[in-house]
């Protein structure tokens, strides 16, 4: 079996605005290498989103949980 699992792609924006439109929120931070790390959550309906973007605008390391597992169907963004 592989280590590593592609379940699909995430349209991070519609992903990012139902968490944020449920009482989420963004925090952001600088990485080592220039790029930044994202932090999508929502405590209330316990959701998070995260991933990395470099300079280009190149996306990476996209984690998802809902309840504390992993969580990828998201239905049109929710």
């Amino acid at each position: 079996m592989a280590d590593k699992y592609n379940a699909g792609t995430i349209n991070i924006e519609a992903v990012t605005n139902s968490i944020v439109s449920n009482g989420g929120d963004v925090s952001k931070k600088t990485n080592a290498d220039g790029s930044t790390h994202y932090s999508v959550y929502s405590t209330t309906e316990n959701r998070h989103l995260s991933y990395d973007k470099d300079n280009d605008g190149n996306i990476s390391n996209v984690h998802t949980d809902k309840n504390n597992r992993a969580y990828m169907d998201y239905k049109g963004g929710r």
